[in-house]
């Protein structure tokens, strides 16, 4: 916001003064002093600088939030929903993140409560036709997806299937899992078919104290009733850590 001070009198010097007798008489206007003709340029050039300013802010800074800690992305391909993030004004570095109509600013879908620094990786893969939408959550060493296909009354939650183990074994290998140490399924692709493709990779700790993992590429499809089922599972390879 630019403010523009109030213009000192006194830099203006007198102002011509007229009697009212005078002002009856028809005579030609009087002649303004030249301080004050300088004076209204300067203020006018002013406002003109300024306002060019103004324009040039908002035309590079487009505002895509109402507030300052509130967050809009990810919309869908029809412009009509989007994600999301709201700072919590009550407990630092908690962020909530919804789905929203876009226009009116409603809440369809209370996604996530995450907090800093998983909260900007967090992300919505619209399908072309903005009827399916994947939401990936990141998380402290990962994260999960989890899907919603719109309907005629908002958004449905659909079930996704257990992802099958990436890790291969040699056959004298009898290490034990402790404990697993990363899972991250990241939405890549909607296919023309209407599948899903998640990338996934998973890390786990032995009983010796080994580090291992794996990564794969998963397809999941979708019937007409909009169940899940694994299509194919490619790329899948050892991951060092």
């Amino acid at each position: 916001m630019f403010v523009i001070g109030k213009r000192d009198p006194a830099a203006a010097g007198p102002m011509p003064s007229v009697s009212a007798s005078m002002a009856r008489e028809t005579s030609a206007p009087k002649q303004l002093p030249t301080s004050y003709l300088r004076l209204k340029s300067d203020a006018q050039s002013g406002m003109k600088i300024f306002s060019t300013i103004a324009v040039v802010a908002l035309a590079t800074n487009p505002p895509s939030w109402s507030r300052a800690d509130d967050q809009i992305r990810d919309a869908s391909p029809d412009g009509k929903f989007a994600m999301l993030l709201t700072e919590d004004q009550k407990e630092e570095g908690r962020v909530k993140i919804q789905l929203i109509e876009v226009s009116s600013r409603k809440v369809v879908l209370d996604l996530a409560e995450s907090g800093h620094p998983h909260a900007k990786d967090c992300k919505l893969l619209w399908a072309p036709d903005s009827r399916r939408v994947a939401f990936y959550e990141a998380v402290h060493r990962g994260g999960d997806t989890t899907v919603y296909f719109r309907n005629d009354t908002g958004f449905t939650e659909i079930a996704l299937p257990e992802l099958p183990g990436c890790g291969t074994r040699a056959k004298n290998d009898k290490s034990v899992t402790l404990k697993f140490i990363e899972y991250n399924a990241v939405p890549k692709e909607w296919l023309k078919s209407g599948a899903l493709v998640i990338v996934d990779d998973q890390g786990w700790e032995t009983m010796d104290g080994e580090l291992r993992g794996c990564t794969q590429t998963v397809t999941i499809a979708f019937d007409a009733k909009h169940k899940a089922s694994v299509l194919r599972v490619t790329g899948k390879k050892s991951k060092e850590y």
